[in-house]
């Protein structure tokens, strides 16, 4: 079977989602502060975007995908404050597993407003993956509960991913786009510490908010590819499978213990992306 190129760019940012996720672990094991992190990170997402539109790929970008772009960056600061918020407060793969559902906000706007098909096989799909995201997440312990904000970043995430399918589609410079979004979030979270409790910078959390910023512009740009060659409806679920990436570095690094739930996880999240694969 030949890859698309869409699924390949999809692989590709899901791979990187699985590294994010792990540096934002190792960073969640100091004393972590969300405003000054995110000041950090969306600064460095946008160095990296601008270095990638001067290479070749260009500042094209009309007015209302401007406009679009302000909006993307103020809910991307959303989805990533809630989420750091949430993962310092609850079970981290608990955590991480409820956010990545946020592919059923992204494919059910799809579905309406750009008329993306959604047959059978997808609809299995999308089940095979959620559930592998439920199977990751799922305790017996009645306390192993995410921070409810998490609930807002799933929403908030699955947005953001309609919002890059609208951009991809449109033709323009999609780093331009996310230049404007990084942009966008980064004068936010100015504005949060400066209404908040100020800037509290140390080097090692600084360090992970700058490597996290790296694979993210890396990510985004990766997946608006995939998002312009590929329907929402399929991209946006593979895209969400980065623990296919992280939970086997987490049993190797963090020495986590390795259960026949996790990896019958992993089984299942394989699974879904080869029907994925099979129905491009």
């Amino acid at each position: 079977m030949t890859l698309s190129t869409a699924l390949l760019f999809a692989l590709g940012a899901l791979l990187l989602n699985g590294l994010f996720e792990l540096v934002y672990r190792l960073a969640h094991r100091g004393d972590m502060h969300e405003n000054s992190y995110m000041v950090v990170q969306t600064g460095t997402v946008f160095v990296c975007l601008l270095v990638l539109s001067s290479s070749g790929i260009g500042f094209e970008l009309t007015p209302t995908l401007f406009l679009l772009g302000i909006v993307a960056g103020i809910n991307g600061w959303i989805t990533g404050w809630t989420y750091l918020y949430a993962m310092g407060r609850g079970p981290v793969a608990v955590t991480s597993a409820v956010r990545k559902l946020g592919f059923v906000v992204t494919a059910l706007l799809a579905v309406f407003f750009l008329d993306e098909s959604l047959s059978s096989e997808r609809i299995i799909a999308l089940a095979v993956a959620a559930l592998a995201l439920v199977v990751m997440a799922w305790s017996p312990d009645a306390d192993h509960r995410p921070h409810p904000v998490v609930f807002i970043s799933l929403f908030t995430a699955g947005l953001m991913t309609f919002f890059h399918k609208l951009a991809a589609i449109s033709g323009v410079s999609v780093t331009a786009f996310l230049m404007v979004q990084a942009g966008t979030a980064h004068l936010t979270s100015h504005i949060a510490c400066l209404r908040g409790d100020g800037y509290r910078y140390r080097r090692q959390l600084s360090s992970y908010a700058l490597l996290t910023g790296v694979v993210i512009a890396l990510m985004m740009t990766f997946s608006m590819y995939a998002l312009r060659n590929g329907d929402a409806v399929v991209i946006a679920p593979i895209l969400q499978l980065g623990f296919l990436v992280t939970a086997p570095l987490s049993f190797w690094l963090f020495r986590e213990q390795v259960t026949a739930r996790k990896l019958l996880g992993l089984g299942v999240g394989a699974a879904a992306i080869v029907m994925f694969a099979q129905g491009q």
